[in-house]
């Protein structure tokens, strides 16, 4: 096991290992893989700049040495030994693979299932199976004679064994990677008794992999490098001491100090966020919501039928401008769309011609406009501080609509008149105003109440989804290039790719948000305050998270609306010349109790 600071250069030290490991020990093979192709090519490509600068390597090498890249796969080969980039996905396609050593890259975002199904299974046959059988036999012939001693014993368990590397920076306690920290480290310590290992780690004997209890405790090693061990000069102080200032302390443990958190400290658990995300293991536990029963990914495109609302967050200048869409059901809603852009993105694809719009106002408003196309909306909420009212005014300017498309203005309020009111177009448009303590509170806890009831939902995030998203990426972009041209299609199209990324800084933002009690007694939910690059104070970015805030308030609202009544209509309409009396039919409404009068009760008499 492999953990160290971020920047220490983890990835490109693998690297080294793999091609030492291949040029020093005649046919090895070693195997790569990481939670996406990408990361396990990052190792691949170290390998490659590494065999491009090493003339003396090249020169001790076959004519059929060096670097390869296939479709599905990136390969190494040093004479007879080879090293091999593969994508994981599900598992399927690579699990005929045999190597004598593997690495796992990033193994907290490698799915667990796959990696103790699939992945560790490569290592399963010896690298030299004839002669290790014919030593496991004179082993145990020597100790039925008695003839074995303590030096044999030594050199049998020094001889060549198979090896598994997983690195990676530190997560959560609650993660897998802190879990076979957990074991790794018990191991060690307990001198190999599983038993009492498995139980200070809090796991049953039965729980352990069954190739950990086989293995030899002196084979397991742990490598911790955080910063402070690292050389002095190795890596940007001055860029560490900014991240220090800027992160949250309980990041920055994980990301430079090489350290797992048990939790967030925030006022939105990291615990609680994970337990609401929909992949495969929370869908199969007993405790998961029964309205998803099924996990589900993030969709650029609305589904027919379907509800969304949206949550905007205009901040511009320290913030990016955010738009959260969630997805609503009659039980419970989903996030399953997030985008962000600030002034310097729009002035990126300004420059290279990826938008037509001179006005970044205008550009976000086009993005909301292509967003309520393909979503079918019936609320917008947007933050009324910070440009919100400009973003209001933009989505009802004829000048920035196109042929066919049709105004979004506020909504309607019989309590309060606006000089928009009786304007035609679709009134949507909910303005808030995160100043008001009472609904910023509300808000805050009833986001809080909703992951706690599962009844807001992440979507999962997993290699295989990673990669068949990126395949739909390709599919996507070509139909809409065919319907609208090349030029056309890269201005309009955002890959799942990036929905997908951009959820997961949302989760990332919801982990920093703390709550404090102002000097008037109410509450504040911001972000901790840190010190930017001029100095000064600032605070961390939370754009997502308000967002987020504002589209799940609209989400329970909409939920949570009281039906009209219904009214029984009584009477019909009276054709010229046709006049029909059912003298069964209702004729009176009234009070309970006078519709309830049994019809005999009741009688008169006539003369004839």
């Amino acid at each position: 096991m492999y953990i160290a600071s971020r920047g220490f250069g983890k990835s490109f030290l693998l690297a080294v290992y793999a091609i030492l490991k291949c040029t020093l020990i005649p046919a090895t093979k070693i195997v790569i893989v990481g939670a996406a192709f990408r990361q396990s090519k990052v190792i691949f490509e170290y390998m490659d700049t590494i065999w491009r600068n090493a003339p003396i390597l090249r020169s001790i090498c076959t004519d059929s040495s060096g670097p390869r890249r296939d479709v599905d796969r990136c390969t190494m080969r040093l004479n007879d030994s080879w090293a091999m980039a593969v994508p994981l996905g599900d598992g399927s396609k690579i699990r005929g693979l045999r190597a004598h050593t593997i690495i796992a890259d990033e193994f907290n975002s490698i799915p667990v299932e796959i990696y103790e199904t699939v992945v560790a299974g490569f290592a399963a046959v010896s690298a030299n199976p004839t002669q290790n059988v014919k030593e496991a036999a004179r082993r145990k012939r020597l100790q039925a004679s008695g003839d074995w001693d303590e030096s044999m014993e030594i050199d049998y368990k020094d001889r060549q064994t198979n090896q598994s590397i997983i690195s990676g920076t530190c997560g959560y306690g609650f993660e897998h990677f802190a879990s076979y920290w957990k074991k790794y480290k018990s191991t060690i310590q307990t001198k190999g008794d599983f038993k009492k290992a498995a139980t200070e780690a809090g796991d049953d004997l039965d729980e352990v992999p069954e190739y950990m209890q086989r293995l030899d405790w002196e084979s397991f090693s742990v490598i911790r490098i955080p910063y402070e061990l690292i050389p002095e000069g190795f890596m940007d102080d001055q860029q560490v001491a900014r991240a220090r200032a800027t992160m949250h302390n309980g990041i920055y443990q994980m990301e430079y100090g090489a350290c797992f958190t048990s939790d967030s400290q925030g006022f939105f658990k990291r615990s609680l966020i994970e337990g609401c995300v929909a992949h495969d293991r929370n869908c199969s536990s007993h405790e998961w919501a029964p309205w998803c029963p099924s996990p589900f990914d993030p969709v650029t495109r609305g589904k027919p039928g379907m509800t969304y609302v949206f949550g905007i967050d205009p901040a511009s200048e320290q913030d990016n401008f955010a738009i959260v869409v969630i997805e609503i059901h009659p039980e419970h809603h989903r996030v399953v769309c997030t985008w962000t852009t600030n002034k310097k993105d729009f002035q990126s694809r300004k420059r290279i011609g990826l938008t037509d719009e001179n006005d970044y106002y205008s550009f976000c408003c086009r993005k909301i406009r292509e967003l309520y196309k393909t979503f079918p909306c019936v609320r917008i909420g947007i933050d009324s501080q910070g440009g919100g009212y400009a973003i209001a005014e933009g989505l009802r300017d004829h000048d920035k609509m196109f042929e066919g498309e049709r105004p979004i203005l506020p909504i309607i309020d019989e309590k309060k008149e606006q000089d928009t009111d009786r304007l035609a177009g679709d009134h949507v448009i909910e303005l808030v105003n995160f100043a008001k303590a009472d609904w910023t509170s509300q808000a805050n806890h009833g986001l809080r109440k909703d992951m706690e009831d599962k009844i807001l939902l992440f979507p999962r995030f997993d290699t295989l989804s990673l990669s068949l998203m990126s395949e739909k990426d390709k599919i996507s972009f070509k139909q809409l290039r065919d319907k609208v041209g090349e030029s056309n299609a890269l201005r309009l199209y955002d890959t799942l790719e990036d929905a997908v990324m951009e959820i997961e800084e949302l989760k990332d933002e919801l982990v920093t948000v703390v709550v404090s009690i102002t000097p008037g007694g109410r509450e504040r939910f911001d972000t901790p305050e840190i010190k930017i690059d001029t100095g000064k104070k600032g605070r961390m970015r939370k754009d997502r998270y308000s967002a987020l805030v504002i589209a799940n308030m609209l989400a329970r609202q909409a939920q949570r609306e009281i039906p009209g009544p219904s009214y029984n209509n009584i009477g019909t309409v009276i054709t010229p010349g046709v006049f029909d009396v059912n003298p069964s039919n209702q004729m009176y409404v009234g009070q309970e109790w006078a519709s309830n009068i049994n019809k005999n009760t009741c009688f008169g008499i006539r003369r004839d």
